[in-house]
Formats: structure tokens, sequence, C-alpha cells
């Protein structure tokens, strides 16, 4: 039967294109069902199913823990020296506190300042020191809190002072960090320049990080035709600001990591600080961060990095360099999908999802795949290089088009001086930057190996020419020429 041979392959090509939709089908993964199919990318930039790296496992709400129902929540931080988290529950005006397995601690919801009662007016982001110092920004008191565990303001920071701040512009801190000397980090909506750095005492020293604008095609087109228009029509056109960003963390090394509010060439949608505010982020614009408003972002201590779609509902965790390791979630209403979601978290191996609109926190646990590629990555971060490569080899045979495993294969062999080894799995991954690398390293070592016949060779050669020219020479005289 031809025909019916034919629409086999028809349906076997079209199930190898594929491409992630937020009303996927429920995918099976150890055992139980999910809403969503787990991605990734293959070598031609196409999405393509893989097995889950994370699978949901619970909802967490303010009436689980007999709290009343949380009221659009907007940030949580966990504190991985106190065994934390925080939850802000902005509609609430108030910060719960919970341990790992979210039992309920306490709830600080009156602040005390100067011996008086302190109300918070729409707390929307917090920072915690591993002494238990709190920082809330405070939208609604247009101020940044710093709070002793127990409720008692050491200090408020208002809106800083500055030639460089527009005195009439709304002052809204949003989210926040702090660094190890005290130093802070604020994320402000509406602010473009950069984040709003202050020293402890609240003066202000600069925007950090400040973003470029960004210079797309229709940008420029727009800036040659205010250079041709008159001032006052111009004028009247529309003005392009840098990038604000949308969302701060602070990671193990000290840098921070911010995500954009938004960004129309797609550049910038992470960026990476060094302590001089430069972004130091090498990502070549991955395929999977195309177009994504990215709500917020974690780094755990391997440097993987995992953030949030706030369109799309969607979590992407990816390598220090931006290779995917996993896509997955969604926009609806079952265990595992969003509506608006505005949080996230990382908790020794599992991810903690916050939802403003469902008010519900979502937890996702590791899968056992999940768990190979991140010990594959563990090993090779602590100079375990040749561990690494088994574990890897495991998720190839799980899924033949992960290509994270094929450039993690490839890392180990180039760390070991196998070059030829580490070319084939760059060459498998599609990554040519690596795959040049190693051809370098493989050109090098074959000299170095092969120096002394490469040396006889050029004497041998040297010497031919020698004895050649000399018998010519001697013919030209003989013939008189």
């Amino acid at each position: 039967m031809v025909w019916k041979k034919a629409l086999v392959m028809i349906l076997i090509i079209g199930m190898g294109c594929i491409t992630p939709v937020a009303s996927v089908s429920a995918a099976k993964g150890s055992g139980h069902e999910v809403p969503y199919q787990t991605y990734t990318y293959d070598k031609w930039g196409n999405a393509t199913p893989a097995p889950n790296g994370y699978l949901p496992e619970k909802t967490i709400r303010g009436t689980t823990m007999n709290i009343g129902d949380f009221v659009d929540p907007q940030d949580m931080f966990y504190s991985d020296v106190r065994h934390e988290i925080y939850i802000v529950d902005t509609g609430n005006s108030r910060i719960v506190v919970v341990d790992e397995d979210f039992t309920l601690i306490k709830i600080i919801e009156e602040l005390e300042w100067q011996g008086k009662p302190y109300a918070m007016q729409k707390p929307t982001g917090i920072f915690v020191t591993d002494e238990g110092t709190l920082y809330i920004a405070d939208q609604g008191n247009a101020e940044v809190l710093m709070c002793s565990n127990d409720g008692k303001i050491l200090n408020k920071y208002g809106k800083p002072e500055s030639n460089l701040i527009d005195a009439t512009a709304e002052y809204k801190p949003s989210k926040i960090v702090v660094d190890e000397n005290g130093k802070m980090y604020i994320q402000g909506l509406g602010v473009y320049q950069g984040l709003i750095y202050l020293k402890p005492d609240g003066s202000f020293v600069k925007y950090f990080g400040a973003n470029k604008v960004e210079m797309t095609m229709r940008r420029v087109i727009m800036k040659l035709w205010k250079t041709i228009l008159s001032d006052k029509a111009s004028s009247n056109m529309q003005t392009f600001n840098p990038i604000e960003y949308g969302n701060i963390f602070l990671a193990d090394n000290g840098f921070i990591y911010a995500t954009a509010a938004a960004s129309e060439d797609n550049s910038k949608l992470i960026v990476e600080l060094n302590p001089l505010g430069v972004d130091i982020n090498r990502m070549k614009r991955p395929v999977w961060y195309v177009n994504a408003t990215f709500a917020d972002i974690n780094v755990d201590e391997e440097g993987i990095i995992t953030v949030i779609d706030g369109k799309t509902g969607r979590i992407y965790q990816s390598d220090k360099n931006g290779q995917l390791m996993f896509a997955f979630g969604g926009i609806g209403e079952q265990l595992g999908l969003f509506k608006i979601p505005s949080s996230i978290i990382e908790v020794e191996d599992k991810i903690y999802v916050l939802d403003s609109e469902k008010a519900s926190i979502t937890g996702f646990t590791l899968t056992s795949f999940g768990e190979k590629v991140r010990k594959a990555i563990s090993l090779y971060n602590n100079g375990h290089y040749e561990a690494s490569i088994e574990p890897w080899e495991d998720v190839i045979k799980q899924n033949a088009n992960y290509l994270l495993a094929y450039t993690g294969v490839g890392k180990a062999y180039y760390q070991l001086e196998k070059y030829e080894l580490a070319m084939e799995s760059y060459k498998l991954a599609n990554d040519r930057s690596n795959y040049s690398t190693a051809f370098r390293g493989y050109s090098l070592q074959a000299m170095r190996s092969n120096f002394g016949l490469i040396l006889v060779a050029i004497i041998l050669i040297s010497a031919a020419y020698k004895t050649i020219r000399y018998y010519i020479d001697k013919r030209r005289k003989g013939k008189g020429v």
C-alpha cells in the first residue's frame, strides 16, 4: 500500500515540526500528566519536544496557611542562609514569611517607626540580607524601608536628591537588591536611565547599568526624518528612551542580573552587570527569548539562569551561555500553567512561581532527566570533566536532539585535551564557535606531537632545494649562460 506508507511519512514529518503553543495537549512524564509540552530547540532553531525537566507538584495559597487569600502578590525572596521564603502580598500590604516547606513562620503586617505604628502601602519588592535585615520597596509610600526581622524600621529612604533625577517625576520603587556593603540598587517604574544606585546612608551615587537606546532600522529611519523635518514637526514625532528594567536579581558572585521591561530588537532582554555596571552577558540573542517579556529572573550557584515570561507563562532555563535546557509552562487554569506570573525562585531542586492574578504559588519538582542534566553541569563546573561525560551520554540516550548534551560532552573533551572528540561533539551540536576553538587546539596538538617529523621534513626539503639549485647553476655555467 504505497498511499499508506506516504501517509505515515507525512505524519512523522508533521510530528517533527511541532511548535510549542500555549494550549498544547498533556504530555506524560514520570508517571503523571502535565498540561504542557516541554521542549528545546534543534540545530536549525526549530522547537522540538523534550523529556520533562520539571513537573508541577502543588499549588500554595494563603488559605493553605490559614491566613486568608493573597491579593495581587508581586514578589518572592528566598534566603538560602536562613532557609526562609518571603512573599510580598501586595494587595494586603504585608510580608508573609514561611519555611522551605511553606509552613508559616510569621506575618509582617504592621511595622514600627520611632515607636509608632507604620503601615505599608503597596509593597512590591523585597530583599533580605543573611543577617535577616529586610529591605522593602514600598511603592505606595514612595520609599524603601530598611527593617529588622521583627518589623522595626531602622531607616527609610525616600526619593533620592540629585541633579540627575527629575524633581517633578513620580518616584515608584519597585524592586531592590542590596550588596554585602549595604549599597542599594533599586528598579523604579518609569526609570529608563538604569538602576538607582544608593549608598547605605541613602545618598544617590549614579544610575547603575544604564541601557542604551536600541537602534533598530525603524528608529534609524525616524532619526533621519527628524533631521529633515522642521523643529515643530520633529518635536511631535515619537521619542526613544533606553530600555527600562523590569526586575533584578543579585547572584552569589555579586553580579546583578536584570530583565528588560521590553526590547524591540531582543538584544538586551537579560543583562549581567558587573560591579562597574557594565553588561558582560555574552548571550548572542538566543532563539528562545525572542519577543519575550520576562517578569522575573533567578540565577543559581552553577550560573543556571531561570526566567519566566509574563506574557506566555513559559519558564525558560538555560546554562550561563544561554543554551536552553528546558522550556515549559504556559497560560491557563491547570496546575503548571499561569495567568500573570510575577516572581520566580529556586529552592534547592524546586522552582516556585508566584502568580499575581491567581494569587497563588505553583511548585515544580525536578525529574530524573532534569537531575542528570544538572549533575553533568555541576560536575563540569567543579572541574570533574571526565565524570561529567557519563550523565551527558545518559541524557543523549533519552533525547538525541538535546543539543546542550553534545556541547557539554564537547567541552569536557576539550578540557581533557581530546580535541578530535570535542570537534565531533561540537559538530553534532552545530556549535561552530566551540568547534573552531577545538580545531585550533587539535592543529596545535598535531604540530607539537609531530614536531620532530616536521623538522626533519623541513631539513630534507631545504637540502633537496639547495641540491637542485646547485646542479641547475652548474649546468648553466657549463653552457656559458
